[in-house]
Order: C-alpha cells, then sequence, then structure tokens
C-alpha cells in the first residue's frame, strides 16, 4: 500500500513550497533537505510525514546518520510520539543507536531512497533488532522506494510537475 500527502492536512502546495524553500543537498548517504534553511519548512514536512505515516502506526523511526536526516526525522518522530534509532557505516558494518525494543513498528525514513544498497542494509539491520519494518518513508518518492515490496510513504512524487520543488537529482520540476 502507497500513500501519498494528504491534502487536508497539510496541502501539497504548501509542502512543495516547503521542499522548495529548503532546497536539497548532497550528504553522507544520499540527498538530503537543507535543514538549516528554515525551521518552520522543516516543521511543515515533518507533519506532513507524519501524516502520511500515521496509517502505518510505527513507534519508531530508523534513518542514515546525516545531520540534515537527523533533524527531518526528529520532526516527524515528534508528531508521532515516535522513537528515533539511527543507522551509521563504520567500516563496512552498519551501527545501530540506540538499542530497540523487540516489539517495534518502524519506518524507514529519507528525504529521497536513492541507493538500493542503503536501503535494503537498513531493512536487514531493522529485522535483526528484531523490529518490524511497517514502511519505507521520504519527501521524494523514487525508483528504488518504489522497487521495495514494503509498503510506501512519501510526499512528491520524483517527478512532481506541478509542484515546482527541486528534486535531488537536481533538476528543476516544473
Amino acid at each position: 500500500m502507497t500513500h501519498a500527502a494528504d491534502p487536508s492536512t497539510t496541502g501539497p502546495t504548501a509542502v512543495a513550497a516547503a521542499v522548495r524553500e529548503l532546497g536539497t543537498v548532497p550528504d553522507t548517504y544520499g540527498p538530503t533537505l537543507n535543514t538549516t534553511t528554515s525551521p518552520a519548512a522543516v516543521a511543515l514536512v515533518g507533519k506532513a510525514l507524519a501524516d502520511i505515516l500515521r496509517p502505518h502506526r510505527p513507534t519508531a523511526l530508523a534513518f542514515w546518520n546525516t545531520s540534515d536526516d537527523a533533524v527531518l526525522a526528529y520532526a516527524v518522530a515528534r508528531q508521532l510520539d515516535a522513537a528515533l534509532y539511527r543507522a551509521d557505516d563504520v567500516q563496512g558494518i552498519v551501527a545501530w543507536t540506540p538499542a530497540t525494543t523487540a516489539d517495534a513498528r518502524v519506518a524507514l525514513l529519507a528525504t529521497v531512497w536513492s541507493d538500493a544498497t542503503r536501503l535494503e542494509a537498513l531493512t536487514a539491520v531493522t529485522a535483526r533488532h528484531c523490529a518490524e519494518v511497517v514502511a519505507v518513508a521520504s519527501v521524494f518518492n523514487s525508483p528504488v522506494q518504489q522497487r521495495s515490496a514494503l509498503p510506501k510513504a512519501f510526499l512528491l512524487e520524483d517527478d512532481a510537475p506541478a509542484s515546482g520543488a527541486q528534486h535531488p537529482d537536481g533538476a528543476a520540476r516544473t
């Protein structure tokens, strides 16, 4: 099942405007929103992501540890009253903090899932920690996310023609 942004709570125009305001930047594990640009825009995007994740009932969010995705994850987790788990690639080994509770329902979160290996690794480490992955969530939809067999939740299509939002691949979408 796929969930897209709910216009009754956070309209797609407002979300696209917030994403445009933030812009995207390259980061260690893939492109991220530039969360230093506007706390208000981050809060709006975080609320919109939380709204589309609610039907999946996550109790936690997991993300690759970059500063911008950490800020985004915090904004979403605050809305959901969810725990946060961060993953780091330490010389080819995935480090996971803090310890996961066995009954955790985890949504995997990224600005965009641009690397299938990263998505697969985070899915596997979540399962190894005895947690259930309930959704793959992102700001931008992507082919990597769509190929996943897991439930999907995203705010903007990767080609969002009406939004004018800047996709992390660098091409302006108008």
